[in-house]
């Protein structure tokens, strides 16, 4: 079985066969987006990944950076609706296998988003912002603490250490009793509004 039915009732391919036929919903990806959570289920609250995107977005026009890159920040895991939410370490021990299924679908809904050239020019400053949240979310919502735990190569490696979004507290009451319908939501709103933006500022050239 190379297919998943989605929350809207489609027969989504997975395989690299049937990727040209795959269909794409953005109410799915709401939809599995909210619902899936981040680190296996080991931070002290349910951590989706919309909030998680929606986090990048909120740094990415922190840090007054287009709402292009913006956008991309907020759909950088939209893949993950289809594949899962693997963590890195899992993903390390995988290898070659998992890019191998990960990559061409991630690939092909970046596409399908308009956004393939996006990702390609600012992968750098995405993935930066990517990792700034990790270390928030490690810092507020992990059971972890630096001399007690190992450190993480991709966040404390010496000379190159990321740092956490000093502004944001993740670990608050009114997170933590958001709904996943709600996470849902406000990752739909926050899309079309940066698609606006974004439309907006092509037209003006």
């Amino acid at each position: 079985m190379t297919w998943m039915t989605t929350a809207s009732g489609t027969d989504h391919g997975l395989s690299r066969c049937m990727l040209l036929q795959a269909e794409y919903h953005l109410d799915d990806i709401a939809h599995a987006g909210a619902q899936i959570n981040r680190y296996n289920g080991h931070a002290r609250r349910p951590m989706s990944i919309n909030e998680h995107q929606l986090l990048c977005a909120d740094i990415a026009e922190h840090l007054n950076l287009s709402p292009l890159v913006a956008l991309a920040c907020l759909v950088h895991d939209a893949h993950e609706a289809y594949t899962g939410d693997v963590t890195s370490p899992v993903k390390w021990a995988l290898g070659h296998a998992w890019e191998e299924f990960e990559h061409p679908i991630a690939n092909h809904l970046r596409r399908w988003l308009g956004l393939y050239s996006t990702f390609a020019a600012h992968r750098a400053t995405i993935r930066h912002i990517d990792l700034m949240v990790l270390a928030t979310e490690r810092r507020d919502l992990l059971n972890y603490a630096p001399g007690r735990n190992k450190p993480w190569p991709i966040l404390d490696t010496p000379g190159s250490v990321v740092p956490c979004a000093d502004w944001i507290d993740l670990d608050t009451r009114k997170r933590e009793q958001t709904h996943w319908t709600e996470w849902r939501d406000q990752w739909l709103v926050r899309y079309h509004q940066l698609s606006a933006l974004v439309a907006s500022k092509n037209t003006e050239h």
